[in-house]
């Protein structure tokens, strides 16, 4: 890059007058400082060219990396190291990123550890491997491939983005000798049970890969050992296997395996009542929620609906609610009192009432969906009827409760003609 003459003679100026500046505050106590800074204010808006002042890298989670990436200016770089501090590698280069940050002070950099961040993170950017290196900008993403060294990494930098070091920085070879030396230092010496203690994974990948190898060389040894197996043990009874196996067949047999896995996802998604517990109370629930369940009695509901969408008696949504009603199968509809705008429930307690369907209202949406086995919250839901269901008894139990059967004290001015619902 060439300059003309009269830009160069400014720059000199500006670092002669800086120079004396300095000199002159140090030497000097009675110097006014806020005088001195207005002067290099002054010296730096009339120098033609702008002085990058470095930085450390930036340690970021995952929103603030979000909000890094989203904030890049034309033709602005940012470099992102994805390290993990468990790492020895990443130790070592972040050292060296460090320095970078140094050499490239118009460049923005920012580390994000591995522990601080969801894996989805790493997904997302491609990462599946620490320390790993990309430098983004607004319209590229390019990952580094090479040695870690500070050298190549700097050329890299050359060719991602066009820019020259401000400054140049040797590496210094005795120096990363003595971190490699203060990071490997404890593998050194140690015995093979203290590695094994110290990293269990790590043996048993060794042994795994070890074996494979074996395996791969000679493919003949398995052979060989299987006809050793049965030449030292003749006598062994390999029938017990096969009468195991009808053992268990007799024994899955008689388990109804589809009923204890219906009961696992029950005692599973136990946690959805604390939720009911905790939420709004009468007072902050619409008026127009009417009647509205207590804790005691939510417990009970939420319960029921859930079995019911194991046993496949359930329809979620206050289309579907107003369906069931429509046909005549639903046994009791359950709304949420929390719909937002609870309007879009009102058709559904008047055309219970008309189809005698008891029908009540729970506090929490988010709630209600857990207890449908959905993730979405669901603001009404119906059970259906069906003659040989096992919850037929626990369905009449909660039809002569006392609050679930009641007339809305709401008159609804609205015709009963294909009302419409919202999920």
């Amino acid at each position: 890059m060439e300059f003309p003459m009269g830009k160069c003679v400014c720059i000199f100026m500006c670092i002669l007058a800086a120079s004396a500046t300095s000199f002159r505050l140090v030497s000097s106590s009675s110097t006014c400082v806020r005088d001195s800074m207005e002067f290099l204010h002054d010296l730096n808006s009339q120098c033609p060219l702008s002085i990058h002042c470095s930085s450390p890298p930036i340690q970021v989670n995952e929103e603030s990396l979000e909000i890094a990436m989203s904030s890049i200016q034309d033709n602005e770089y940012v470099a992102v190291l994805f390290y993990a501090s468990w790492c020895p590698f990443s130790s070592i280069f972040k050292s060296r990123f460090s320095t970078l940050s140094s050499m490239y002070p118009q460049i923005k950099h920012v580390m994000v550890d591995q522990t601080s961040v969801l894996p989805s993170v790493f997904s997302r950017y491609g990462i599946h491997s620490v320390p790993s290196l990309i430098i983004v900008n607004q319209s590229s993403r390019v990952r580094y491939h090479g040695r870690k060294d500070l050298n190549s990494v700097v050329n890299f930098y050359k060719k991602t983005t066009g820019l020259d070091p401000v400054v140049d920085i040797v590496d210094d070879t005795a120096c990363n000798l003595e971190s490699e030396k203060q990071v490997f230092g404890v593998w050194k010496g140690a015995s093979l049970k203290e590695i094994s203690s110290r990293e269990p994974f790590l043996l048993v990948s060794i042994i795994f890969s070890v074996s494979r190898a074996f395996l791969y060389l000679f493919p003949s040894i398995a052979s060989h050992i299987m006809a050793i197996w049965l030449a030292h043990i003749p006598h062994l009874n390999m029938g017990i296997f096969g009468e195991s196996r009808q053992l268990i067949g007799r024994a899955l047999h008689l388990i109804d395996v589809k009923r204890v896995w219906s009961k696992l996802k029950v005692c599973k998604t136990r946690n959805f009542h604390k939720g009911a517990r905790n939420a709004r109370t009468a007072e902050a629930v619409n008026p127009k929620a009417y009647p509205l369940a207590d804790a005691q009695l939510i417990t009970t509901i939420l319960d029921l609906v859930q079995q019911a969408a194991n046993y496949k008696q359930l329809k979620k949504g206050a289309n579907e609610a107003t369906k069931t009603l429509n046909r005549g199968i639903s046994e009791f509809v359950v709304m949420a009192a929390d719909a937002e705008p609870l309007e879009i429930l009102l058709h559904l307690p008047l055309l219970a009432e008309d189809k005698n369907v008891p029908y009540v209202f729970v506090p929490s949406k988010q709630a209600l969906g857990r207890a449908c086995g959905v993730t979405r919250p669901v603001i009404a839901c119906s059970v259906t009827s069906n003659e040989g269901s096992q919850l037929k008894s626990q369905i009449q139990q909660l039809k002569d409760s006392d609050l679930i059967m009641q007339k809305s004290p709401f008159q609804h001015d609205w015709p009963l003609d294909n009302p419409q619902g919202f999920d």
